[in-house]
């Protein structure tokens, strides 16, 4: 509602690309409703800077338009978040004096996807739906999308699609010594990996990345993850505990 709202205003009529005003109008919101006990609508000099310096390019993968968009989308923000307050001129003057200062820099600290080893063709095989947030997971569940096995080009796969999510996992289990993987266990890494790409439960890639920031092996987690899915069968209330006790 809030980003349906600030699209109609007077201060975001100059935005040309409205999607990609659309997705960083979400971003601002869920920074505030994260970082600033949930209000987006507040608006300060620190607050902007904190933002576009430190918490996008920590948390937040945007696409190139959205990057070149984000200042401008935040500065009409601050213009509209301010009249809704009712903040004095001075105040709002303060803060679009903080997102200019800020965008040589946000230029420059921000990076695109390629440059954290994932290039556009990658990042757009896991992002078909662009959403931004699950490529790290996605990214996890389907590590291997280029080479060949068994005669496939992986790089011709797309890991949205069943078969192809199959032949990837498979080709990520191939060992060296021709040792065989049963059909049981990758269809167990299959359901893991279907409800990573979901974020199905959102506990279960939270629980992958504490294990993760462990120093735990990739494939180990996965193991860990996908027996407690088994387990848990058809009980979401015990697959949400058996996450949570995880370290």
């Amino acid at each position: 509602m809030l980003v349906a709202e600030f699209l109609a205003s007077d201060e975001a009529e100059d935005l040309s690309d409205r999607q990609a005003a659309s997705r960083c109008a979400d971003h601002i919101i869920d920074y505030g409703c994260a970082q600033d006990f949930g209000r987006p609508l507040r608006v300060s000099p620190a607050k902007v800077e904190t933002f576009l310096l430190d918490w996008l390019p920590r948390k937040v993968m945007l696409l190139p338009a959205e990057q070149h968009a984000m200042p401008h989308v935040l500065a009409a923000w601050v213009r509209w978040a301010g009249r809704r307050r009712e903040l004095p001129p001075e105040a709002i003057e303060q803060t679009l004096d903080a997102v200019f200062d800020a965008m040589g820099t946000f230029a420059k600290v921000y990076r695109d996807p390629a440059t954290f080893g994932l290039d556009t063709e990658i990042v757009a095989r896991l992002l078909p739906d662009a959403d931004l947030e699950a490529l790290p997971r996605r990214a996890f569940a389907f590590p291997l999308l280029r080479g060949h096995y068994d005669g496939v080009d992986l790089a011709t796969l797309d890991p949205s699609q069943p078969q192809a999510r199959r032949t990837l996992l498979a080709a990520d289990h191939d060992d060296a010594q021709a040792r065989p993987t049963s059909e049981q266990h990758i269809s167990r890494h299959l359901a893991l990996s279907d409800r990573l790409w979901r974020g199905d439960p959102p506990e279960l890639w939270e629980a992958a990345q504490r294990l993760l920031d462990r120093g735990e092996h990739r494939h180990a987690v996965q193991h860990t993850l996908m027996y407690l899915i088994r387990d848990a069968g058809d009980d979401p209330a015990r697959l949400a505990a058996e996450l949570a006790s995880l370290p």
